[in-house]
């Protein structure tokens, strides 16, 4: 059975404009046209792809399985522009980034900017966990988080590193020593981070390794907030070195039994490497990486 391309770009631009009218207004086409596509389409499957409102429209499961699929036609039609033109970045290219460390990254994605001032940035903030999701869905193009384990079709390289913090009032006891201890820690308010953060699964790791289990006094979403709640003498919270800023408010610890550093890794999908933004962020961020390459990125799919 022939899928045309014309169907499968109606049905994306529906799911990603929430409503057939952007849709039409994204595709340059009419309306009507974009309904006749997808009816087209959905004609070929036994089940809805799409569920219907008065303000617009959703995926049902089987949609999101095939927008999922059919992401890759975008890829495609971007890979063939480079191929006809491939010195010319297309003016409304957008690319999306996801980081989990916006102050690690930030430098990086100014100097994209300034470079590509064409190029309109979507940036999203979020756990390592959602930016790993988010890249897999193609919801962006760029994932800036650790990426601990080679994954098949996912390519990466280290950027820099830092290790564990933990982060002390100012005039907390123990805020003049040049380090501390889990044991240390393990008898002190602690405030957390949801379960699926980086931090916190480090942490859990480490308390465990060395035969602790505490309990948070406090849980908070983001850094900012862990930083005003330690100001104010809630606990001892934690980060990354490169994650937090310099404040008077605070003093900030290396973790002595935190040995290993936590490397941030530049993350796309491998078949998108060639695509107008995503290759000339991925150049950039060489360019700018303390490491390299890793082992399992192919120094061809980046140049």
């Amino acid at each position: 059975m022939d899928y045309s391309l014309a169907e499968i770009r109606a049905f994306n631009a529906a799911i990603q404009c929430g409503n057939f009218t952007r849709a039409a207004q994204q595709l340059n086409v009419s309306q009507p046209a974009i309904t006749a596509q997808i009816r087209k389409l959905e004609s070929r499957f036994a089940h809805p792809l799409l569920e219907r409102f008065s303000k617009g429209i959703c995926a049902t499961e089987l949609g999101q399985q095939l927008y999922r699929i059919t992401c890759q036609y975008q890829d495609l039609q971007g890979a063939i522009a480079v191929l006809a033109n491939p010195d010319t970045l297309p003016e409304d290219v957008t690319l999306g980034v996801a980081t989990a460390s916006p102050l690690v990254f930030m430098p990086l994605i100014a100097e994209f900017s300034r470079i590509f001032p064409d190029v309109t940035l979507k940036i999203t903030t979020a756990t390592t966990t959602q930016c790993k999701q988010l890249v897999h869905s193609r919801e962006v193009d760029i994932g800036l988080f650790p990426q601990q384990l080679a994954e098949p079709g996912v390519s990466r390289f280290a950027f820099t590193s830092h290790g564990l913090m933990a982060v002390l009032k100012h005039d907390h006891p123990l805020a003049q020593q040049a380090d501390i201890s889990v044991h240390q820690l393990a008898g002190q308010p602690l405030i957390f981070y949801k379960p699926e953060a980086c931090t916190q699964q480090l942490l859990e790791v480490l308390f465990r390794h060395n035969g602790y289990n505490p309990q948070a006094q406090v849980r908070v979403d983001g850094r900012m907030d862990m930083c005003e709640a330690v100001s104010y003498g809630l606990g001892v919270g934690f980060s990354f070195a490169k994650d937090i800023r310099p404040d008077k408010r605070l003093r900030i610890l290396p973790v002595r039994e935190a040995v290993d550093e936590v490397v941030e890794h530049v993350v796309w999908l491998k078949n998108r490497s060639t695509l107008p933004g995503i290759r000339d962020f991925i150049r950039l961020a060489l360019e700018q990486s303390g490491f390299g390459i890793d082992q399992d990125s192919e120094q061809g799919e980046l140049v």
